[in-house]
Protein backbone atom coordinates (compact mmCIF):
# COMPACT_ATOMS: atom_id res chain seq x y z
CA UNK A 1 0.00 0.00 0.00
CA UNK A 2 1.48 3.46 -0.89
CA UNK A 3 0.79 5.67 1.61
CA UNK A 4 2.00 8.79 -0.73
CA UNK A 5 1.64 12.70 1.42
CA UNK A 6 0.30 10.50 4.23
CA UNK A 7 4.03 9.46 5.72
CA UNK A 8 4.67 13.47 5.84
CA UNK A 9 1.72 14.02 8.39
CA UNK A 10 4.12 15.07 11.46
CA UNK A 11 3.77 17.32 14.32
CA UNK A 12 3.77 20.69 12.04
CA UNK A 13 1.51 19.52 9.20
CA UNK A 14 -0.78 18.95 11.82
CA UNK A 15 -1.04 22.62 12.88
CA UNK A 16 -0.94 23.60 9.48
CA UNK A 17 -4.23 21.21 8.24
CA UNK A 18 -5.90 22.90 12.08
CA UNK A 19 -5.26 26.47 10.47
CA UNK A 20 -6.83 25.20 7.27
CA UNK A 21 -9.89 23.65 9.20
CA UNK A 22 -10.25 26.65 11.25
CA UNK A 23 -10.39 29.07 8.20
CA UNK A 24 -13.66 27.92 6.98
CA UNK A 25 -15.36 28.34 10.37
CA UNK A 26 -13.51 32.18 10.93
CA UNK A 27 -14.82 32.97 7.35
CA UNK A 28 -18.70 31.90 8.68
CA UNK A 29 -18.61 33.37 11.78
CA UNK A 30 -17.19 36.84 9.71
CA UNK A 31 -19.81 36.49 7.64
CA UNK A 32 -22.36 36.00 10.02
CA UNK A 33 -21.57 39.19 12.13
CA UNK A 34 -20.87 41.82 9.35
CA UNK A 35 -24.68 40.55 7.65
CA UNK A 36 -26.35 41.03 11.04
CA UNK A 37 -24.05 43.54 13.05
CA UNK A 38 -26.73 46.04 11.38
CA UNK A 39 -28.09 49.10 13.63
CA UNK A 40 -26.93 51.10 16.71
CA UNK A 41 -27.23 47.49 18.69
CA UNK A 42 -26.30 44.07 18.52
CA UNK A 43 -27.98 40.88 19.73
CA UNK A 44 -26.19 38.16 22.35
CA UNK A 45 -25.93 35.90 19.39
CA UNK A 46 -24.45 38.60 17.37
CA UNK A 47 -22.22 39.82 19.79
CA UNK A 48 -20.84 36.04 20.63
CA UNK A 49 -20.01 35.86 16.82
CA UNK A 50 -17.87 38.59 16.81
CA UNK A 51 -15.94 37.41 19.61
CA UNK A 52 -15.34 34.16 18.10
CA UNK A 53 -14.48 36.12 14.82
CA UNK A 54 -11.51 38.05 17.06
CA UNK A 55 -10.48 35.31 18.84
CA UNK A 56 -10.01 33.14 16.11
CA UNK A 57 -7.75 35.63 14.36
CA UNK A 58 -4.45 35.37 16.22
CA UNK A 59 -5.12 31.76 16.41
CA UNK A 60 -4.78 31.29 13.23
CA UNK A 61 -1.63 34.07 13.21
CA UNK A 62 -0.15 31.69 15.63
CA UNK A 63 -0.25 28.72 14.12
CA UNK A 64 1.04 30.60 10.93
CA UNK A 65 4.07 30.63 12.83
CA UNK A 66 4.46 27.63 14.81
CA UNK A 67 3.80 25.07 11.97
CA UNK A 68 7.50 26.65 10.69
CA UNK A 69 9.17 26.54 13.47
CA UNK A 70 8.16 23.24 14.37
CA UNK A 71 9.04 22.06 11.58
CA UNK A 72 12.54 23.81 11.39
CA UNK A 73 13.18 23.24 14.48
CA UNK A 74 12.64 19.46 14.34
CA UNK A 75 13.21 18.21 11.43
CA UNK A 76 9.89 18.02 10.17
CA UNK A 77 10.06 19.90 7.12
CA UNK A 78 8.34 17.70 4.20
CA UNK A 79 6.82 18.99 0.88
CA UNK A 80 3.55 18.52 2.09
CA UNK A 81 4.30 21.40 4.54
CA UNK A 82 5.62 23.62 1.83
CA UNK A 83 2.11 22.57 0.08
CA UNK A 84 -0.08 22.88 2.99
CA UNK A 85 1.00 26.24 4.75
CA UNK A 86 1.03 28.21 1.74
CA UNK A 87 -1.68 27.31 0.75
CA UNK A 88 -3.28 28.10 4.03
CA UNK A 89 -1.59 31.34 3.83
CA UNK A 90 -3.15 32.52 0.68
CA UNK A 91 -7.00 31.08 1.26
CA UNK A 92 -6.93 33.38 4.83
CA UNK A 93 -5.49 36.86 3.38
CA UNK A 94 -7.05 36.96 0.04
CA UNK A 95 -10.60 35.46 0.99
CA UNK A 96 -10.56 37.45 4.72
CA UNK A 97 -9.30 40.92 2.85
CA UNK A 98 -11.81 40.21 -0.04
CA UNK A 99 -14.75 40.06 2.04
CA UNK A 100 -14.01 43.40 4.27
CA UNK A 101 -13.33 44.84 0.79
CA UNK A 102 -16.72 43.89 0.04
CA UNK A 103 -18.39 45.38 2.90
CA UNK A 104 -15.81 49.06 2.50
CA UNK A 105 -13.88 48.08 5.22
CA UNK A 106 -10.59 48.17 2.96
CA UNK A 107 -9.81 49.47 -0.10
CA UNK A 108 -10.56 47.31 -3.25
CA UNK A 109 -7.51 48.18 -4.44
CA UNK A 110 -5.58 46.35 -1.42
CA UNK A 111 -7.73 43.40 -2.22
CA UNK A 112 -6.95 43.15 -6.00
CA UNK A 113 -3.14 43.65 -5.06
CA UNK A 114 -3.20 40.47 -3.03
CA UNK A 115 -5.76 39.19 -5.87
CA UNK A 116 -3.39 39.52 -8.94
CA UNK A 117 -0.33 38.51 -6.92
CA UNK A 118 -1.87 35.18 -5.96
CA UNK A 119 -3.46 34.73 -9.47
CA UNK A 120 -0.15 35.30 -11.43
CA UNK A 121 2.17 32.83 -8.70
CA UNK A 122 -0.49 30.39 -9.04
CA UNK A 123 -0.30 30.59 -13.07
CA UNK A 124 3.17 30.33 -12.92
CA UNK A 125 3.20 27.69 -11.01
CA UNK A 126 0.91 25.32 -12.86
CA UNK A 127 3.24 26.14 -16.08
CA UNK A 128 6.50 25.18 -14.13
CA UNK A 129 4.59 22.08 -13.69
CA UNK A 130 3.16 21.25 -17.32
CA UNK A 131 6.58 22.21 -18.44
CA UNK A 132 8.37 19.48 -16.03
CA UNK A 133 10.46 22.10 -14.00
CA UNK A 134 11.00 22.30 -10.31
CA UNK A 135 7.57 23.92 -8.90
CA UNK A 136 8.80 23.93 -5.09
CA UNK A 137 8.37 27.17 -3.85
CA UNK A 138 10.26 28.46 -0.70
CA UNK A 139 8.83 31.16 1.19
CA UNK A 140 10.96 34.30 0.96
CA UNK A 141 11.52 37.08 3.81
CA UNK A 142 9.27 39.62 1.63
CA UNK A 143 6.58 36.93 0.86
CA UNK A 144 6.76 36.20 4.90
CA UNK A 145 6.54 39.94 5.49
CA UNK A 146 3.67 40.21 3.47
CA UNK A 147 1.57 38.11 4.73
CA UNK A 148 2.20 39.42 8.25
CA UNK A 149 1.09 42.74 7.10
CA UNK A 150 -2.20 41.30 5.76
CA UNK A 151 -2.54 39.16 8.61
CA UNK A 152 -2.39 42.38 11.01
CA UNK A 153 -4.17 44.74 8.31
CA UNK A 154 -6.94 41.69 9.04
CA UNK A 155 -6.96 41.91 12.67
CA UNK A 156 -6.77 46.14 13.46
CA UNK A 157 -9.66 45.64 10.86
CA UNK A 158 -11.55 43.18 12.58
CA UNK A 159 -11.12 44.80 16.56
CA UNK A 160 -12.62 48.14 15.33
CA UNK A 161 -15.99 46.91 12.95
CA UNK A 162 -18.03 47.00 16.28
CA UNK A 163 -17.37 50.67 16.58
CA UNK A 164 -18.74 51.08 20.17
CA UNK A 165 -21.99 48.79 20.28
CA UNK A 166 -20.54 46.11 22.53
CA UNK A 167 -18.46 47.72 24.18
CA UNK A 168 -15.86 50.53 24.34
CA UNK A 169 -12.57 49.05 23.40
CA UNK A 170 -10.71 52.52 22.99
CA UNK A 171 -9.77 52.28 26.82
CA UNK A 172 -7.21 49.01 25.65
CA UNK A 173 -3.75 50.03 24.00
CA UNK A 174 -4.18 47.50 21.36
CA UNK A 175 -7.24 49.47 20.34
CA UNK A 176 -5.41 52.78 19.50
CA UNK A 177 -2.52 50.55 18.12
CA UNK A 178 -5.27 48.72 15.72
CA UNK A 179 -6.62 52.53 14.97
CA UNK A 180 -3.79 53.66 13.69
CA UNK A 181 -2.91 50.28 11.64
CA UNK A 182 -6.08 50.75 10.24
CA UNK A 183 -4.99 53.95 8.13
CA UNK A 184 -4.41 54.36 4.21
CA UNK A 185 -0.91 54.42 4.59
CA UNK A 186 -0.59 51.12 6.33
CA UNK A 187 -2.89 49.61 3.35
CA UNK A 188 -0.55 51.75 0.87
CA UNK A 189 2.51 49.55 2.38
CA UNK A 190 0.46 45.97 2.74
CA UNK A 191 -0.25 46.38 -1.02
CA UNK A 192 3.44 47.42 -2.13
CA UNK A 193 4.72 45.17 -0.50
CA UNK A 194 2.51 42.41 -1.34
CA UNK A 195 3.40 43.12 -4.99
CA UNK A 196 7.56 43.24 -4.72
CA UNK A 197 6.71 39.53 -3.33
CA UNK A 198 5.04 38.51 -6.62
CA UNK A 199 7.58 40.14 -8.61
CA UNK A 200 10.21 38.48 -6.86
CA UNK A 201 8.24 34.97 -7.34
CA UNK A 202 7.66 36.00 -10.56
CA UNK A 203 11.14 36.44 -11.44
CA UNK A 204 12.33 33.21 -9.51
CA UNK A 205 9.87 31.38 -11.96
CA UNK A 206 11.45 32.54 -15.10
CA UNK A 207 14.76 31.92 -13.55
CA UNK A 208 13.59 28.30 -13.03
CA UNK A 209 12.21 28.27 -16.80
CA UNK A 210 15.39 29.78 -18.41
CA UNK A 211 17.43 26.92 -16.74
CA UNK A 212 18.54 24.10 -19.27
CA UNK A 213 20.05 21.11 -17.54
CA UNK A 214 21.99 19.55 -19.68
CA UNK A 215 23.41 16.02 -19.13
CA UNK A 216 27.08 16.05 -18.72
CA UNK A 217 29.10 12.73 -19.95
CA UNK A 218 32.33 11.48 -19.59
CA UNK A 219 35.28 11.05 -22.66
CA UNK A 220 34.74 7.22 -22.02
CA UNK A 221 30.44 7.71 -22.33
CA UNK A 222 30.90 9.28 -26.06
CA UNK A 223 33.24 6.65 -26.98
CA UNK A 224 30.13 4.13 -26.03
CA UNK A 225 28.01 6.45 -27.96
CA UNK A 226 30.04 6.51 -31.25
CA UNK A 227 30.23 2.83 -31.26
CA UNK A 228 26.36 2.76 -30.98
CA UNK A 229 26.29 4.75 -34.18
CA UNK A 230 28.75 2.30 -35.77
CA UNK A 231 31.52 4.75 -35.24
CA UNK A 232 35.17 4.46 -34.04
CA UNK A 233 36.87 7.38 -32.01
CA UNK A 234 38.90 8.11 -34.58
CA UNK A 235 35.73 8.65 -37.35
CA UNK A 236 34.70 11.26 -35.71
CA UNK A 237 37.72 13.41 -36.04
Amino acid sequence: MRLGYLRYLNLANLISLLRLILLPVFFYFLIYYIRWSQGDTLTGVTQAYYYITLSLVPIILLTDFLDGWVARRFDMVSPLGAFLDPLADKFFAFSAIAILAYVNELPVWLAMAVFFKEFFILNGWILLFILGYDTEISPSKIGKTAAVCQGIVVFAVILTLPEGKIFDFSAFPLYSIAELIDRPWFHIFTAGITGLAGIQYIVEGLHRAQRVVVPETSPSENVAILKVEGKGPSDSQ
